[in-house]
């Protein structure tokens, strides 16, 4: 889904010259903390579903990652990997 802006290029002004419109028509919004956020600042992360124990992944904001935000994400059905 295309975002309009990215949330941590605007925090630092050179990435939004590098990302460019490209990324950010590839971007979404973090599953997290909701913020628009272009593709290159998207990040896998990795789960496996407690219920049927299948493993299955999706992209959330390298914000997020880095604080570890995403495993308070749903922990009552994901077991986290990465």
């Amino acid at each position: 889904m295309p975002v309009r802006y990215c949330a941590i290029c605007n925090e630092n002004p050179a990435l939004v010259a590098r990302s460019g419109q490209e990324a950010l028509d590839e971007g979404d919004y973090c599953p997290v903390c909701y913020e628009p956020t272009c593709r290159p600042h998207l990040s896998v992360v990795r789960w496996r579903w407690r219920e049927s124990g299948e493993l299955d992944s999706g992209l959330v904001c390298k914000n997020c990652v880095r604080t570890y935000a995403h495993r308070n994400w749903d922990v009552f059905h994901r077991d986290w990997i990465t």
